[in-house]
């Protein structure tokens, strides 16, 4: 069992009754967001204030937030499609396209988004532009350190060195068994440097570290991302660390040395939260490494089957717009 103490407890559950009115309002999203993206934001600007009052203005709290302090958010019984097909492992997406007909799910994260006054991007390089993306293991991937994994996904910050990185990461959970024990695992990085010497926060600061290409990226067959250089693992601002476990690596030993203590920091102050079918977690990708532990498995089928959505939001698309694609809104070319 994960450590107790660092159980993240939950900021919102929906009661019954305004889970009830919850789903009737996004069950009017007729557009799929995967065919018509457009269509289905137009849908949601339209609808997102009629939900219900208690969580509209819960959302609107979440925004004015201290990210660094408290950067994580996390809602139960939170609305979710009726009808959860079990998908292929060999090519989830194109199962999912085809036989996921409604999208009550996707519609509350764009929801929350537009709640929280925050926008949905999408990145070429990943399910080739979706706006949501599928944590389901896919048989290919079952070795590699991804959302399709099979097994532990280690510590990182989604696209750690990618030029267009997302401000937060939005979950929502379709499908989870209690027979199996699977974390999702969170540390935050005011915590992680206050476990750091000086000394080593100065090293850190310093572009004397690696990151590959992560690997869901690098299985585009749409764009391939050039490998980044040595950089800095706290970004500019000193808040942001730019992590993957078992993949990033100091350009030198002293600095691989540095890294090795962030590492055994980020386990020290980590805390874990078990996903059930309709909860919900936030976060401010900036303030916090996170990851997922497989710690038992009592039903392997469905952990092949466990299923999470997931959405990357910025707080301004305009930030970004000189990278997007030419045709496609709010995709990153890369």
């Amino acid at each position: 069992m994960a450590n107790e103490i660092g159980l993240i407890p939950v900021d919102f559950e929906f009661t019954s009754d305004e889970l009830a009115a919850a789903k009737e309002v996004l069950a009017r999203v007729k557009a799929s967001p995967y065919e018509s993206y457009r269509n289905f934001k137009n849908d949601i600007d339209e609808l997102a204030s009629q939900l219900p009052e208690r969580f509209v203005d819960f959302a609107a709290e979440t925004a004015r937030r201290d990210f660094d302090t408290h950067p994580i958010v996390v809602m139960s019984n939170c609305p979710i499609d009726d009808v959860i097909p079990v998908l292929s492992n060999e090519d989830p997406r194109s199962d999912k396209l085809a036989r996921k007909t409604t999208f009550v799910a996707e519609a509350f994260l764009a929801a929350y988004a537009k709640l929280t006054d925050t926008e949905t991007i999408a990145h070429l390089t990943v399910n080739d532009g979706d706006f949501f993306h599928d944590i389901y293991p896919k048989s290919s991937m079952y070795d590699l350190q991804s959302a399709k994994t099979l097994k532990t996904l280690k510590f990182h910050r989604d696209f750690p060195t990618h030029f267009v990185a997302p401000d937060f990461i939005n979950t929502i959970t379709l499908r989870d068994t209690p027979e199996n024990e699977v974390y999702s695992t969170f540390a935050v990085n005011v915590d992680v440097l206050r476990e750091l010497s000086p000394s080593d926060i100065e090293i850190l600061a310093e572009a004397r570290f690696t990151t590959p290409v992560d690997d869901s990226s690098g299985a585009s067959k749409l764009k391939k991302l050039d490998p980044v250089g040595a950089h800095p693992i706290i970004d500019p601002e000193g808040r942001g660390l730019k992590i993957f476990e078992g993949r990033t690596r100091g350009a030198d030993h002293e600095a691989d040395e540095v890294f090795g203590r962030v590492i055994e920091a980020l386990h020290r102050v980590k805390k874990t939260r078990v996903t059930r079918p309709g909860d919900a977690v936030s976060f401010c990708n900036r303030s916090v490494i996170h990851g997922r532990e497989v710690v038992h498995v009592g039903d392997a089928d469905e952990l092949a089957h466990r299923w999470l959505i997931k959405s990357h939001t910025v707080f301004s698309l305009r930030e970004h717009e000189k990278y997007f694609l030419d045709d496609r809104y709010a995709v990153v070319n890369g």
